[in-house]
């Protein structure tokens, strides 16, 4: 299906680079189209979290001082954890309602996160030296990552604005009208469930090396949604009781905030955020290196 839209795409716009052979959104040749690759199911599940209690030492190295500049801006920007609990102003307790300043803590998190990532591919992936120079040394991927990841996020906000475009909207009379408005917005409602396929892509963007065309990526994970999703959801799981257990731990400090409780609270969220986000990454990084590392492998082999 999404082959036929790309193929269709591509007798319209025959001149752009992206529809062309290797661009992104070149449809596949189905004459070159090679053996599904089964990913490991309990490799996905379990390897994300021992990489980090492997690489400890460079985990805490990149994880606490970004956390404390997450910290940082959450608080001065209005959006402290403690904001979920305080409906109002306090003296101590600042919190913003303002939309745009919200979306610029979201690209200014967006890029402390990709410099995470870049960071952690070249010391844990590509096994690089550590040093204080190349902590602080960043090429053009780190943008591409901190934009990838922003869109990422809005793509996975679609839910809660087909939610809420379903809830506001007066339905039309004529019912045939209807289910085509409807149709058209639920796809709001699967699209996590389709990027779940092409989260692979980071593994490229925060190697610095060239995508593959969509639907070379949408091939190559083909049959292996179910292990994927598996994989993703025991993060979120994981996810879930970490977060729940920090909003029922810190409830009680929303009326008696402090100067020191309103630190400590963000620093701890940013961190298990960083945390549950490094665990994504190494669940991406292990699908990057069965469907394509080792086929890389195999090619120079080959050659």
């Amino acid at each position: 299906m999404l082959n036929k839209l790309l193929t269709k795409l591509q007798q319209k716009y025959s001149s752009n680079p992206l529809f062309q052979k290797g661009g992104i959104l070149a449809p596949a040749d189905e004459h070159e189209q090679k053996t599904q690759i089964k990913l490991p199911l309990f490799r996905l599940i379990f390897s994300p979290f021992n990489q980090i209690l492997d690489n400890a030492k460079i985990f805490f190295i990149l994880t606490l001082p970004a956390a404390l500049l997450v910290c940082m801006t959450s608080t001065l920007m209005g959006f402290n954890y403690l904001c979920t609990y305080s409906a109002g102003q306090t003296e101590t307790l600042f919190c913003s309602n303002s939309l745009g300043g919200y979306l610029l803590h979201s690209i200014i998190k967006m890029l402390v996160w990709g410099f995470v990532a870049i960071k952690w591919c070249e010391y844990i992936y590509k096994q690089n030296s550590f040093s204080l120079n190349s902590l602080y040394h960043v090429n053009k991927s780190w943008l591409k990552i901190s934009g990838c990841l922003f869109m990422f996020l809005l793509l996975n906000m679609l839910p809660l604005i087909s939610w809420w475009i379903l809830y506001v909207r007066t339905p039309n009379p004529d019912w045939r009208i209807e289910m085509v408005v409807f149709a058209i917005i639920s796809i709001g409602f699967v699209m996590p469930l389709i990027l779940l396929r092409f989260y692979v892509l980071l593994g490229f963007l925060m190697r610095g090396e060239k995508m593959p065309p969509l639907t070379e990526v949408w091939q190559k994970t083909s049959g292996n949604t179910l292990r994927i999703f598996a994989g993703f959801i025991f993060i979120l799981m994981l996810a879930m009781f970490i977060f729940g257990n920090l909003y029922t731990n810190f409830k009680s400090l929303a009326n008696n905030i402090t100067m020191y409780n309103l630190w400590v609270s963000e620093y701890i969220y940013s961190f298990f955020s960083l945390f549950i986000f490094i665990s994504f990454l190494n669940n991406i990084n292990l699908q990057y290196e069965v469907i394509y590392a080792s086929e890389k492998e195999e090619n120079n082999a080959g050659n």
